[in-house]
């Protein structure tokens, strides 16, 4: 039969997230997991899975009192051999002595048994740790007739950041790239200037963020030194796309 417990038999990634649910990590590990937790969402989904799976164990949990026959069999095999011939009172005083310490003993092990149990069930559950909202990406195709792809963004709520990534020549001939984005027909908010030599992280301004969902429309313009001097694009329009939930 194999011995292999339920980590065992389980990727390292989920093995951890089973430990973490279960409160098993302690020390560097507990830390590294808690870091872990903050900045990886499909660990931290695994968590809540594996938070929700195993949390009934614990609910389906109930005392159960060993029958008084399992003391008597206890007692009957403990000293089999001295009830099968007759003994003095003396001997039989001690018989008896030793069949109250095993119940006293019995009885305190049921005891403490019971308290671990209410313990354990009484105990407060784990929170569920929320699933890290969804990341958001968008191609962004140039604005000529060849439509190829010049950079992806992908937007990460629980970063607050874009992350660009260029996928063609930085045409941008030395003027400054512009972050925009475009909610229905509102107009352009800009979201800072950027690179498109280089992948980036680049950070959206907290009171933006709440624009960059599924439908938005990203888009670069090219502006003066510094960015647009004017809070709207002043320079041509060079990529856009749609961001969409992934």
């Amino acid at each position: 039969m194999s011995n292999d417990t339920l980590a065992d038999m389980v990727p390292d990634d989920d093995a951890v997230a089973i430990d973490f649910a279960l409160g098993a990590l302690d020390g560097p590990s507990l830390r590294a997991a808690e870091l872990r937790l903050r900045r990886d969402p499909e660990f931290a989904a695994d968590v809540a899975r594996w938070q929700a799976d195993l949390s009934p164990l614990i609910d389906a949990v109930a005392p159960v009192a060993p029958p008084p026959a399992i003391w008597a069999s206890v007692e009957r095999e403990l000293f089999r051999g001295l009830v099968a011939a007759p003994v003095s009172s003396t001997i039989a005083r001690g018989v008896g002595a030793a069949v109250n310490l095993w119940r006293g003993l019995a009885f305190g092990a049921s005891a403490v048994a019971a308290v671990a149990l209410a313990l354990l069930v009484a105990r407060p559950a784990t929170p569920v740790a929320e699933a890290p909202p969804a990341l958001l990406a968008a191609s962004m195709a140039s604005t000529d007739a060849a439509k190829s792809v010049l950079i992806t963004a992908t937007y990460d709520p629980a970063r607050g950041a874009v992350i660009l990534t260029p996928s063609a020549k930085d045409a941008s001939h030395g003027l400054t790239p512009e972050l925009w984005v475009i909610v229905g027909k509102d107009k352009p908010l800009s979201l800072g200037v950027i690179e498109l030599h280089d992948p980036q992280a680049h950070r959206i301004p907290q009171a933006l963020r709440s624009k960059l969902t599924g439908g938005a429309t990203l888009a670069i313009s090219l502006e003066p030194a510094g960015g647009s001097p004017t809070g709207q694009p002043t320079g041509p329009v060079v990529a856009a796309g749609t961001l969409t939930v992934i």
